[in-house]
């Protein structure tokens, strides 16, 4: 009898060391362990792919899934304050109004970006008509659409705010001292870009 109890007993015991172990390990759905795995894979995705509209975009729709859920809030403070971060800016960005496979796709600043470096470097009487147009293209077909306060840089591995960014492009210059020459450029080539 009482190594049948025994028995019992170390089955008991083993079953809830496992559930246990099950639960601190993440592998049941919906609880706070699972839910900090499950984003920080995301967003070391996000930190080693440099920020791809897909992983940004399954964050996002992660975030918004589990959102208001006391096993989330728990989770949240489990990871790194990087982490925290980067969680942070990509819910901004989609709270905002950016749709989710936009919150990281950089393609419209980084072609903006370089068109004004192809004005800005012409040399004076080059026709920048054609870039001037595109430049007016993206800026036209851009103007309805909400746009990420935040972009990721590759070399600090971070989002900085978008102004940041731009100022980053352009060696430090932004505002009226950069805009100003490559608007007048376009103006003389008869296309308004503001």
């Amino acid at each position: 009898m009482s190594a049948a109890l025994l028995g019992l007993v170390l089955i008991c015991c083993s079953s809830s060391a496992t559930g246990a172990g099950t639960f601190l390990g993440g592998f049941i759905p919906d609880t706070s362990p699972f839910i900090a795995k499950k984003m920080k894979k995301i967003i070391q995705l996000i930190i080693t792919g440099d920020a791809k509209p897909v992983d940004c975009a399954n964050l996002y729709k992660y975030m918004k899934e589990i959102k208001g859920t006391s096993a989330a809030e728990s989770a949240v403070q489990s990871l790194s304050e990087n982490e925290k971060t980067i969680g942070e800016r990509v819910y901004d960005i989609g709270r905002e109004g950016v749709s989710p496979e936009k919150i990281c796709d950089k393609s419209a600043i980084d072609s903006a970006i370089k068109l004004f470096k192809k004005v800005q470097k012409a040399p004076e009487g080059e026709d920048v008509l054609g870039f001037c147009n595109d430049l007016k293209d993206i800026g036209d077909e851009s103007k309805d659409k909400k746009h990420p306060i935040y972009y990721w840089d590759e070399s600090k591995k971070e989002f900085i705010r978008d102004r940041e960014y731009m100022k980053n492009a352009f060696d430090g210059k932004s505002g009226p001292e950069f805009q100003e020459p490559i608007i007048a450029k376009c103006n003389e080539a008869g296309i308004n870009i503001r």
